[in-house]
């Protein structure tokens, strides 16, 4: 076989290769990671975001003790002891000397006890709510670092599959400057795109080594298997369902909406405490033999003798609490409907530039390089406008596979708005709302 035609031939499989590598799938003797089970396995490995748990069942355990009535106070005492004269330090002679035995209970009352019990059970959802958000974002990390990993897999084959090409044509270079029919800036420039693509192996080896050391963070272990099929890129109807809810159901605004709900609890519990509570109190007391026994009945009221200066000023600060969380709210959710209308658009931009890669501009940078290999079988073209046709087919694969990459990772920040159901995800209590 002439080495023209060797040439030619090693450009077409690399230049068909750059074009397939995406959809390349390999046998492997292990099953292949998917996306989802990545994100499942993520949430499994998760421990710190497990760990807010414990903020969760300490909350609901706090609002069954707020709902309680306060421990009864016992009360035991030696009264009117004389110090001095005759029946000094007697415990019996002196009228009133008396050792006393009582009982106190506060009767705080229900709807105050309500409002506290109300107040932990929106902070333990707040927490669990936090702790979605948590679990979330722990699936994103999962996902964008299966992302990378599996582009960087795919432009490793893609560069790997240019080596021949290229040093096929700086071989045929050397032969064309030894024979006289070619020159020296031939030579040093394929020398040149060799060196070139070496680096960007390099460089693709070190976002792969990367993208590796983050799944496995995530995910541990498994993040050794070998990659399934990246998803099919349309936009996910999810999106749409949470765009007509208000994105209620999104993470960050659910968190931030029970954020509101804990503030407006406060308000509640702040307002019932000022209403002062009664405390009876049940006191027998004894005397010496010569005396009769007393029981005394003892009520207590608090005197909220200034009102405006000190239950009022908490209500005031619980309401500019809960207006605070309800802007922050109303912000996030703005955010959540901006960022994602933006997403949306640029998604659907980065499908049509796809499509237009897959119809126009990779069929044109192939015919490019067909078309200067063959003008220079002819004699009609250069080697250095073969080398150049060759490094655009190679500088078009790889914006082609880094733009399916950036359009990917929007996919997955759409499709992952919310959490991929896992037992992980589950509420952390069943009983809360």
């Amino acid at each position: 076989m002439s080495f023209p035609l060797r040439l030619r031939l090693a450009l077409l499989c690399a230049s068909a290769l750059g074009m397939s590598v995406s959809h390349a799938a390999s046998p492997h003797a292990v099953p292949s990671l998917s996306l989802e089970e990545a994100a499942a396995l993520a949430t499994t490995h998760a421990h710190d975001a497990e760990n807010t748990r414990g903020a969760v069942e300490a909350a609901v355990q706090m609002a069954v003790a707020a709902g309680q009535l306060p421990d009864p106070v016992l009360k035991v005492g030696l009264n009117n002891v004389p110090t001095d004269g005759p029946d000094k330090f007697s415990l019996t002679r002196e009228s009133m000397t008396m050792r006393s035995v009582s009982v106190m209970q506060e009767f705080t009352r229900s709807d105050k006890r309500r409002a506290r019990a109300a107040r932990f059970e929106a902070e333990a959802a707040s927490a669990d709510a936090q702790r979605m958000v948590g679990m979330t974002n722990v699936q994103r990390s999962a996902v964008a670092a299966w992302i990378d990993r599996w582009y960087a897999e795919r432009a490793a084959a893609l560069l790997a599959s240019h080596e021949q090409p290229l040093s096929l044509t700086l071989e045929a270079a050397n032969a064309a400057y030894r024979s006289g029919r070619g020159t020296r800036a031939d030579v040093l420039s394929a020398q040149f795109e060799v060196q070139k693509l070496r680096d960007r192996e390099n460089e693709n080896q070190a976002a792969l080594d990367t993208a590796n050391v983050n799944l496995t963070r995530w995910i541990g272990t498994d993040a050794s298997r070998p990659l399934g099929d990246p998803p099919a890129l349309t936009v996910p109807d999810r999106v749409a369902q949470l765009a007509r809810s208000h994105f209620d159901g999104v993470p960050e605004v659910a968190a931030a909406q029970r954020d509101v709900a804990l503030a407006e609890s406060e308000i509640r519990v702040a307002d019932e405490a000022r209403k002062p509570d009664v405390s009876l109190e049940l006191m027998y007391s004894q005397r010496g033999s010569a005396y009769s026994n007393l029981a005394s009945i003892n009520v207590s009221i608090p005197l909220p003798w200034d009102r405006a200066n000190r239950q009022d000023r908490e209500v005031a600060a619980r309401l500019a609490q809960a207006t605070a969380a309800r802007a922050k709210a109303e912000m996030i959710r703005r955010d959540t409907d901006a960022v994602v209308g933006a997403r949306l658009a640029e998604l659907r931009r980065n499908l049509e530039r796809l499509k237009r890669y897959d119809d126009a501009t990779l069929p044109l940078t192939n015919a490019q390089a067909e078309a200067a290999l063959t003008a220079y079988r002819a004699n009609a073209g250069s080697l250095q406008a073969v080398a150049d046709a060759n490094h655009r087919v190679i500088d078009t694969s790889l914006e082609r596979l880094s733009l399916e990459q950036r359009t990917t990772r929007l996919w997955a920040e759409l499709t992952f708005l919310t959490p991929l159901p896992t037992a992980q995800t589950e509420p952390a209590n069943k009983d809360l709302p």
